[in-house]
């Protein structure tokens, strides 16, 4: 099976082994080669394998749940076996939580939507893989602000002012300069209807009324995929 496969991947790794040398090698004289050295033996491994178990589990539930509306003969194909094999490996290698569910979603979504070709679910897949979390948080709270705010546990009171000011409150530690650069980003791509000169344009409307519909329709169609709705 494909779990197994990446399980005895993750195992077997020479890669591991090199590094671990690499480190003794070089800070041979040291007093903390051992514990980084500990550090890649042992709890990257382990860390890794936990999240592998955890998102099979959790997929194996999905498919449970949604049992009746899958398409059992995609199951079969090369197409679908390079999704699933795509997404096991980028939720084993990404430890941030917008990433994992974004790949379990893929997964899942991939056996349940008949709207969207194999191409653009290997797109959309790859976008994920290359895009930071704060790309995937930022498009997200656009798509959908009050679920957002609610699965981050934020007050709606924290949406007033004009994008400068609320942004920092919806995503915080991240500054307003680099949170805008990514919203350029997502713009860039198509993805919204608005670019980063809403960050310092003096408008009428403020706070909730200025979450309009700013998310295009491919960046809708997207952030769906990317996203569980059941």
């Amino acid at each position: 099976m494909q779990i197994e496969r990446i399980e005895n991947q993750l195992k077997k790794s020479e890669v591991t082994e090199h590094v671990i040398n690499i480190l003794k090698a070089t800070l041979s004289t040291v007093p903390f080669a051992g514990g980084l050295a500990s550090l890649i033996s042992d709890y990257i491994p382990s860390q890794r394998q936990i999240r592998l178990e955890e998102f099979a589990e959790n997929i194996a539930n999905d498919l449970l749940t949604l049992k009746d509306k899958i398409n059992e003969s995609y199951i079969k194909t090369d197409e679908f076996a390079f999704i699933f094999e795509k997404c096991f490996k980028g939720a084993v290698e990404n430890y941030q939580k917008e990433k994992i569910i974004a790949f379990k979603a893929i997964l899942i979504n991939s056996l349940i939507e008949f709207d969207i070709t194999q191409t653009e679910k290997e797109y959309y897949l790859n976008l994920v893989e290359n895009l930071s979390t704060l790309h995937i948080q930022i498009l997200s709270f656009m798509a959908f602000p009050h679920e957002y705010l609610k699965l981050n546990e934020l007050p709606e009171s924290c949406i007033n002012g004009g994008f400068s000011n609320f942004f920092p409150s919806v995503i915080p530690y991240v500054s307003i300069e680099t949170i805008k650069i990514a919203f350029k980003d997502l713009h860039d791509y198509g993805f919204l209807n608005t670019d980063s000169g809403i960050f310092g344009t003096m408008t009428a409307s403020q706070g909730w009324n200025l979450l309009g519909d700013r998310v295009s329709k491919n960046g809708r169609k997207f952030i769906d995929f990317i996203t569980l709705n059941y």
